[in-house]
């Protein structure tokens, strides 16, 4: 039996990060290659670009390799043609022991228009940081502001 008057010590404590340095932005000119038979953007390659970006967020983050874990929601909002730029912007949401949700907004302009960008989907995936032999290491924690009274 553990003698009650024992205290384990402290656990170290874990380094600490702001969403804001693990923001990434990635842009792609969509081109016909990267159509399907509508004549709009295959949701895969658009899949690939969501976790591309969040991938990296995840590894900005965790200083090293992180791995998908589960896309845990993914909306396509509007239909995407060749000639659009496609910008991926994704951030991180959550920071666990081992684990971040990162969240992922799709833009899309016209190169022809002089029109806004357009939100064309939004995601939210899981990853997990691993080290060289593949197992689960800690990350560092997530400093996310509280709003205050406006």
């Amino acid at each position: 039996m553990a003698d009650p008057t024992v205290t384990s010590p402290a656990p170290a404590s874990r380094p600490v990060k702001t969403p804001d340095g693990s923001r990434v932005v990635l842009a792609h000119i969509m081109s016909e290659h990267d159509t399907n038979l509508y004549g709009t953007i295959h949701g895969g390659v658009m899949m690939k670009l969501i976790d591309d970006a969040a991938a990296a967020a995840a590894g900005r983050h965790a200083d090293g390799p992180a791995v998908t874990v589960s896309v845990d929601k993914m909306s396509f909002l509007a239909p995407v043609r060749a000639g659009d730029l496609l910008s991926v912007e994704a951030g991180l949401r959550r920071a666990g022991r081992t684990s971040m949700t990162v969240g992922v907004r799709v833009t899309s302009e016209r190169w022809n228009s002089a029109g806004p960008a357009a939100e064309v989907a939004t995601a939210s995936l899981t990853f997990v940081a691993v080290d060289a032999d593949g197992s689960p290491r800690p990350v560092p924690a997530l400093d996310v502001p509280v709003p205050g009274p406006s």
